[in-house]
């Protein structure tokens, strides 16, 4: 009986101490509701953030010369994982192929200059905007081209933009021709096929940085708002990466990526 007794003592004494331990330690319940939060993000590959791009479109997405892809979306997204605890990998492929490997699931965005459209919301959850652009037209300069001629000229698109589709909307596809990328498009502006380019204005700015032959014009269209378009049916994932970005902005972070990049030579 007595042994009995002095095993249920020891035992009491043993809970009281492991209570009291839990107590004492006042990093446990949050460092538990941390750890479960970024657990609870479902992607791709567990424990990285898989996105798709095309990186011929600087000062967005481009690479160096060692071949790592660079720029104002690949530095925002390694902030944004750092945050959410998770790995970046990015799949480098032409702009269709970005916005197909997301929608289809083969990333878990697409992370290449993704202007936000109705239709386009039919096929990812977008991310709140990070920053406007608006089309612009590139040509030679002793041929300059603008929006008051544009209809007269054979226009150079990347294939899948914004630009693709408001240059064949209003003036058809016969004036129009299409190309993966626009390394392709340049090449087809510089040998002729095309008179002009109609495309994103930072983008174009950085292309012409050192071709002193061609110029950049405006064009009428509406400015055009970038975000991250995510697969469908990750509400968590977006939500997360919203948060993450919501803090680089109020920290001021967000501005200066941007302004890092737009002003590199």
């Amino acid at each position: 009986m007595k042994k009995i007794l002095a095993m249920l003592l020891a035992a009491a004494l043993c809970l009281g101490l492991l209570a009291a331990c839990g107590g004492n330690n006042p990093n446990s319940a949050s460092s538990a509701a941390s750890g479960s939060s970024a657990a609870a993000l479902t992607t791709l590959n567990p424990g990285k953030l898989t996105i798709s791009t095309s990186p011929d479109f600087p000062p967005f997405e481009f690479t160096d010369d060692s071949g790592a892809i660079i720029g104002i979306e690949p530095d925002i997204m390694k902030l944004v994982c750092d945050k959410l605890g998770l790995e970046l990998q990015i799949d480098a492929m032409d702009f269709n192929s970005a916005l197909l490997a997301a929608e289809n699931g083969k990333s878990d965005a697409v992370v290449s200059g993704v202007t936000v459209k109705e239709d386009r919301k039919a096929l990812f959850d977008f991310t709140d905007s990070y920053t406007e652009i608006t089309q612009a037209i590139v040509s030679k300069e002793d041929a300059t081209v603008t929006m008051d001629v544009l209809g007269q000229h054979q226009i150079g698109v990347q294939a899948g933009t914004t630009g693709q589709e408001f240059v064949e909307e209003d003036f058809g596809t016969d004036h129009v021709t299409a190309y993966d990328t626009y390394s392709l498009v340049f090449q087809a502006l510089e040998n002729g096929q095309v008179d002009c380019i109609v495309m994103d204005d930072a983008v174009a700015a950085k292309y012409i940085a050192d071709k002193p032959n061609l110029v950049v014009n405006k064009t009428t269209y509406q400015p055009e708002q970038y975000a991250f378009g995510f697969h469908k049916g990750n509400p968590d994932l977006v939500k997360a990466v919203n948060d993450a970005l919501d803090q680089l902005k109020d920290d001021g972070t967000l501005l200066k990526i941007i302004d890092k990049w737009m002003s590199a030579d």
